[in-house]
């Protein structure tokens, strides 16, 4: 596979080899990939934690707004009282 690089990216390449931290220009490029990948994983799982905090958000001013004891109550029985409200 043939890629272009722009002269700012040829440029972190040409710095990263110097410095010693890599010996090849593929390691470099296998490593911002690899950092990518963990980016994105991290992004998604972010995404899924903040969807579940809205959810319990959700739950807890149901509750305030109707005056739902919680003692005793399951989260299941909630969710299946907000559905129908």
């Amino acid at each position: 596979m043939n890629i272009n690089l722009t002269p700012e990216q040829e440029k972190i390449i040409k710095e990263e080899l110097k410095s010693g931290n890599f010996c090849s220009v593929e390691e470099v490029i296998g490593e911002a990939l690899q950092v990518l990948r963990e980016k994105e994983l991290a992004s998604c799982s972010n995404a899924h934690n903040g969807s579940q905090r809205d959810a319990v958000k959700q739950m807890l001013e149901f509750v305030e707004k109707n005056h739902v004891r919680l003692e005793g109550t399951s989260v299941k029985q909630l969710i299946r009282e907000g559905r129908r409200q």
